[in-house]
């Protein structure tokens, strides 16, 4: 870059500088190229099956329950869970914070064995399988459900005692 004499209009001082005149032009220049190359050229068209293994992947987990505290405790409560906290505090004892391989190959958050609902579409390693966590935690409700009815009456004295405890959060 070339120094250039700069003069000060009140006090008409001198003072060298730089003239960034010459650089700003060539990288406006190599922008107008750049651009003019991106316009006029064919999109390149690069297919890479991983990526779109991964991406089919997640667009299927989507329409399931993320594993994580905050999305399976929202679809227990949803499902009207009694206990959602302590539903969810089991499952992370059942699958070691939702790493066993039996909360993952069988999509069993809950550690369920002896299901014969229609939910479960089968059994590995003694354990029910489900299609999707959605799936197990809907059983995993029934199964609740079920056991409250069994309560209601017959271990608790008080009428309406499943009501009160799905009231009490």
């Amino acid at each position: 870059m070339k120094r250039v004499l700069k003069i000060n209009k009140t006090t008409l001082e001198q003072k060298e500088c730089f003239d960034y005149k010459v650089p700003f032009l060539i990288m406006v220049a190599i922008n107008i190229v750049a651009i003019a190359k991106l316009i006029s050229s064919e999109p390149e068209v690069v297919f890479n099956t991983e990526v779109i293994k991964e991406i089919d992947t997640m667009i299927v987990e989507r329409k399931d329950v993320a594993l994580n505290d905050s999305s399976i405790t929202a679809e227990l409560v949803r499902l009207g869970c009694v206990l959602p906290n302590v539903a969810l505090a089991q499952f992370k004892i059942e699958t070691g914070h939702f790493t066993s391989a039996i909360c993952r190959e069988n999509k069993n958050i809950a550690g369920i064995r002896n299901s014969t609902s229609p939910l479960s579409i089968g059994k590995n390693r003694g354990h029910n399988v489900y299609k999707t966590y959605r799936d197990c935690l809907k059983d995993y409700v029934r199964v609740q459900n079920k056991y409250l009815k069994n309560i209601d009456g017959k271990y608790a004295e008080a009428k309406g005692y499943i009501n009160q405890i799905r009231i009490v959060k």
